[in-house]
């Protein structure tokens, strides 16, 4: 959704008085004088307004996208869509005015995130402590178009939006949503074993979706005498795409299962339609009636959920309050998984895509099917297969593109994440080992099989990762011959 350019007009030069023998009579030089600054004041004000314009149409075209919650998120100033990038304190100054003057009860995250109270709680997702390996990240000022450092890409949200209305969008992949669990003092033997008084696990996962309560005496407690370590918090995770999502679910379902103080409420809101290949071919829509007014509910479930997404609280959870996080990974790594997966691994063989891959790009060695599938990705676009989405995509999506804070740790962190929630030995999947992978040519993929061509081609159309990574500190080593640091 690029933005309108609007011309501003240049203000029209006064003259001296002495300059034009006009201004002799004082009387003509004032009413020479009050008329040209009339015409200015005019076309500066039309200007201005004009562009307020272009503003407001382009937000009104990212919200006319967002289906059953529309009408509240155009009458909530909490609920808008598009971001403020972080501005100066005099400047937030005067936005609260504006806000006091017309009424508005809430201010944007990112508007209040510099003055609020920063936490010292003990909790790994408290990305406030000194040794945190978490950054806060807001998804919705990454792509604000005038002050974003990824607003170049603002466009894949309009690409998206469009896609998911007109039901096109990564048919027959997984749902997309985020689990939240509510641990309220779940203990965890120091052994790594969850501690199951009432063990749930021939119940199957229970499910939540009424209020939670809220939570105090918040975050970890270890009590060494009684081998137990104890957590007190509301996370949510966002299921970033080969990144760890799998094992993070896992880890969810175990301390759901096992600790009779955790509580998992799912926010599955999108699903994908269904269709088969002769549909597929033919361009027949996907089948799905029942499940678009039960998406419906849970799509406005799943906002409202995602509006009471906080930084790490300083005393208590109120109620529904819950801190989200994310896992984010190199993306040369993550696309020789993401190429493995699309092409017809556990979980995607039915996404009527993989054979195609298979066919176009199965090659006698892993590094021309890397090559290959790069060059097929960038002639293709990212949108063909879900696990070929960018991460950025991945988190903004799967929030309904809310300005909100995520809680965003690298790759390295997934296992110290899973131990902490008291499952460090869990593996989703393994790309190299047995048959997930649909040929051995993908099974033996790795780094070393890019060459400056393959390279360059993933680099590029990882951009926007690459951008939101190094901006939380997070390098991406691979990347830096071909993307330009900003």
């Amino acid at each position: 959704m690029p933005m309108v350019a609007v011309k501003q007009t240049s203000p029209m030069k006064l003259r001296n008085r002495g300059d034009n023998p006009f201004c002799k009579s004082k009387l003509r030089c004032g009413i020479l004088i009050t008329f040209l600054v009339a015409i200015v004041w005019t076309t500066t004000t039309r200007s201005a307004n004009s562009d307020a314009d272009v503003r407001t149409s382009t937000a009104d075209l990212l919200l006319s996208k967002f289906g059953p919650f529309e009408k509240t998120i155009k009458s909530n100033n909490q609920l808008l869509a598009t971001a403020k990038c972080q501005s100066t304190q005099q400047q937030r100054e005067e936005e609260q005015q504006q806000q006091q003057q017309h009424g508005s009860h809430r201010e944007r995250w990112s508007d209040r995130f510099p003055g609020r109270s920063t936490s010292t709680i003990q909790s790994m997702f408290n990305c406030d402590l000194p040794h945190a390996t978490c950054r806060y990240y807001f998804p919705a000022n990454f792509f604000d178009e005038g002050c974003g450092i990824g607003g170049a890409f603002a466009y894949h949200i309009t690409d998206a939006e469009s896609m998911r209305v007109n039901e096109t969008l990564w048919n027959n992949m997984p749902s997309v949503g985020f689990p939240t669990i509510t641990m309220d003092n779940a203990c965890i033997a120091t052994n790594g074993t969850t501690n199951a008084a009432r063990s749930r696990s021939r119940m199957g996962p229970r499910v939540d979706v009424e209020s939670s309560p809220a939570l105090i005496d918040i975050g970890e407690h270890s009590y060494p005498s009684k081998e137990l370590r104890c957590l007190t918090e509301r996370i949510s995770f966002i299921h970033v795409h080969k990144s760890g999502g799998t094992s993070l679910h896992r880890c969810f379902d175990h301390m759901n299962m096992l600790s009779p103080n955790a509580t998992i409420t799912r926010h599955r809101w999108f699903t994908p339609k269904r269709r088969s290949e002769a549909q597929a071919r033919t361009g027949i829509k996907a089948t799905g009636g029942m499940a678009k007014k039960l998406g419906g509910k849970m799509y406005n479930f799943t906002l409202t959920s995602a509006l009471h997404t906080t930084t790490y609280p300083t005393t208590e959870f109120r109620e529904n309050d819950h801190v989200m996080f994310a896992v984010v990974r190199d993306p040369t790594e993550r696309f020789i998984s993401s190429i493995g997966q699309a092409m017809g691994g556990e979980g995607s063989q039915n996404n009527l895509i993989g054979k195609t891959l298979q066919k176009e790009c199965i090659k006698s060695t892993s590094a021309l099917t890397l090559t290959c599938m790069a060059q097929y990705v960038r002639d293709h676009g990212f949108w063909i297969e879900l696990h070929f989405a960018p991460q950025v995509i991945d988190i903004s999506f799967t929030t309904i593109w809310q300005d909100i804070p995520i809680a965003v740790f690298p790759f390295r962190e997934l296992k110290s994440i899973l131990k902490y929630l008291g499952l460090p030995d869990v593996q989703g999947r393994h790309g190299d080992q047995g048959k997930y992978r649909p040929d051995a040519v993908l099974s033996k993929m790795t780094v070393d099989d890019y060459d400056d061509e393959s390279l360059r081609i993933v680099c590029e159309i990882y951009e926007v990762d690459v951008i939101m990574q190094r901006s939380l500190g997070i390098e991406v080593p691979r990347c830096d011959p071909f993307i330009l640091r900003r």
